[in-house]
């Protein structure tokens, strides 16, 4: 019996088994898509019940938002320049959060000058 993951596995078999960090972004991403999708059908079901819409209308704008924020950092982790586009980000409160953290990174120096440092290849 082979107890070798399937990820290990396929890593195998790829030159040098390794996976760069965009294609891990693009999985989350389209993850990320899944749950808005779901929270979205979720809350369109609640929405057809008018006694609901009535007694819950916080939380049914909340989890509005909640698909949002989902649909933004989706494409914000699919963007080749992630920056640019978390300024984009059409949430007003997500887009001045990753503003504010990105500076904040910035200023701390935790982040690498080099742009090409940050792109690493992992072992799988």
């Amino acid at each position: 019996m082979n107890n070798m993951s399937p990820i290990r596995s396929a890593a195998a078999s790829s030159p040098g088994g390794l996976l760069p960090d965009g294609v891990m972004r693009a999985l989350i991403a389209d993850e990320l898509e899944r749950i808005r999708k779901l929270l979205e059908d979720m809350g369109l079901q609640l929405c057809a019940d008018p006694e609901i819409v009535r007694g819950h209308m916080n939380v049914l704008q909340s989890i509005d938002e909640l698909c949002q924020r989902h649909e933004n950092l989706a494409r914000t982790l699919r963007s080749p320049d992630m920056v640019s586009e978390a300024g984009a980000i059409t949430l007003e409160t997500l887009r001045q959060r990753l503003q504010d953290d990105i500076l904040e990174r910035l200023s701390e120096r935790t982040v690498s000058a080099d742009p090409a440092a940050d792109e690493t290849w992992h072992d799988v």
